[in-house]
């Protein structure tokens, strides 16, 4: 579950409220309870970037940072925001596909068989982030958002989009470890290969 702004204030408030009332109803007490963290609270960035940020109320440098929904197509960013618009003076990390994922901009290499593509994304980093393959659930999801990836890989400068090709995913068949799953982006299908037998291409993935 995602914590809003909102919800963040009234937790902070509602803990607040219980430390001064432990204080208040007793006239006798000779401690009262102790008051919470900001870290404990939850606030523990000093930089939001564009979202919204709400500051701790004991420190007001750190921050609770309200994090921006983002949806397939968008471009993200290396400063953790994503629009659907592209931003020449921001570091692009990629384009939105899924939950908690972005394709890179780009292909890796020339096409290839399944273990030069899982260490070739391996040595791929874009802002700070580490690609790696995608899985066969990514890659299904990277096909039922090709449309719109590719829409948003167009308005980048130096992006190439998805081929109406083969990819690998790093996910290997259960009891036939000689093969992993393969998708086709634009067909929205996936199969099976053999690891050391076809040359498809590859796509990497950051995770955020």
């Amino acid at each position: 579950m995602r914590t809003t702004i909102t919800n963040r204030m009234m937790i902070g408030a509602s803990l607040l409220g219980m430390t001064f009332s432990l204080c208040l109803t007793d006239a006798n007490a000779q401690t009262c309870a102790k008051v919470p963290t900001c870290a404990e609270l939850g606030y523990t960035e000093t930089n939001c970037g564009s979202n919204v940020a709400l500051k701790c109320p004991f420190d007001q440098t750190k921050l609770f940072c309200g994090k921006e929904k983002c949806k397939a197509g968008d471009i993200y960013y290396s400063d953790n925001t994503c629009s659907d618009e592209y931003n020449s003076s921001k570091t692009v990390i990629g384009v939105v596909a899924g939950e908690g994922f972005i394709v890179n901009i780009e292909e890796t290499g020339e096409s290839m068989k399944w273990e030069p593509a899982i260490n070739a994304c391996k040595g791929v980093s874009r802002g700070g982030k580490t690609a790696r393959l995608p899985t066969i659930d990514e890659g299904l999801k990277i096909a039922n958002s090709s449309g719109a990836i590719n829409r948003g890989l167009a308005k980048i400068s130096g992006a190439t989009q998805l081929k109406n090709d083969i990819y690998w995913s790093s996910t290997e068949l259960e009891n036939y470890t000689s093969n992993a799953w393969y998708f086709y982006p634009i067909r929205g299908t996936a199969g099976s290969g053999l690891k050391a037998g076809g040359n498809f291409y590859v796509r990497c993935v950051f995770a955020f």
